[in-house]
């Protein structure tokens, strides 16, 4: 147990707690562990803290003109605002491979990106869908240590609901407020998870100048304060919210949950494809739930009561 002093008024502390899950591998029995950190709630200044957004705000790519990631709006990152969160429990890690498949093996699942056209890719030219693309096979090598990706929001709440009622434990995806406040060390004024300074971003995620084009296994970086891996880069995370551009200006102050209704999901983090100023905390990034790219995944986390 760990306890740091983020300022006179705020404790956090954190806790790593491990499930297991029983499953069936190979015709036996086996236990999958299941590593939660505990975050005390606290109180945080959300957004943009450091003005970056509007300032510095980037293109995905020089081609770039609105395509799929049209949404993106660096002002959405304001009015920075003072936001509370109770405690709750978020994944050390991000869901692996390993771990998505052991509930398509179960399930006989299929994702959108299977049953539908793909998942998206830059060709080179421009995002594209590729039929040959989905969590299986994303369009690089990996193994099952690394995070799964090619996951819609959807995909992703099925995953978490089988895992609940396997576990018997209520899981769900992070509100975008429990996100930002656990990616920040628990609210400390981080711009990237673990560290403000972008010549020490390749010691804590992996992004476009480090990563050699794919994802790596999940916590071969250093951890952020909390003891949570890959919150910055390796794969975008969706969170729980629907996207309002304007919510910041709305947003209780407590325990926010977004919009009650909307088009879009929000995914957080950055990843393994995309710059260090998209890999920053507060870019939020909005996409249908049936969006599915081979940089997009998602960790799970759940409430203490």
């Amino acid at each position: 147990m760990k306890s740091v002093s983020v300022s006179k008024k705020i404790l956090i502390l954190t806790l790593t707690l491990t499930l297991t899950l029983s499953t069936i591998v190979n015709g036996e029995k086996t236990e999958m562990p299941i590593e939660m950190v505990f975050v005390r709630g606290g109180c945080f200044q959300m957004g943009d803290i450091f003005g970056d957004a509007e300032n510095n705000e980037e293109p995905v790519h020089k081609a770039w003109k609105g395509g799929h990631h049209q949404h993106h709006q660096g002002a959405n990152e304001k009015p920075v605002h003072e936001i509370c969160v109770d405690d709750f429990y978020i994944g050390k890690y991000e869901v692996t491979v390993g771990e998505f498949k052991e509930f398509v093996n179960a399930t006989g699942y299929k994702t959108d990106a299977e049953v539908g056209d793909g998942c998206y890719g830059w060709s080179g030219s421009k995002w594209e869908k590729d039929r040959s693309r989905n969590w299986r096979n994303p369009g690089f090598l990996q193994d099952d240590n690394h995070p799964v990706s090619c996951v819609t929001w959807d995909d992703a709440v099925v995953y978490i609901e089988w895992l609940s009622d396997k576990t018997g434990k209520m899981y769900r995806l992070p509100t975008e407020a429990e996100w930002e406040y656990a990616a920040r060390s628990g609210g400390k004024a981080e711009k990237w998870a673990g560290t403000n300074i972008e010549s020490e971003l390749s010691d804590y995620g992996w992004y476009n100048k480090n990563s050699k084009g794919k994802t790596h296994p999940a916590g071969n970086k250093k951890s952020n304060g909390l003891g949570l891996y890959d919150m910055t880069g390796n794969v975008w995370e969706w969170v729980q919210d629907w996207y309002d551009e304007n919510y910041y200006n709305s947003s209780p102050k407590n325990n926010p949950q977004g919009p009650t209704s909307g088009s879009y999901h929000i995914h957080r983090g950055g990843s393994w494809y995309f710059s260090s100023h998209h890999a920053r905390i507060t870019s939020r990034h909005p996409y249908t739930p049936d969006y599915r790219c081979y940089s997009l995944g998602f960790r799970f986390a759940a409430s203490t009561k």
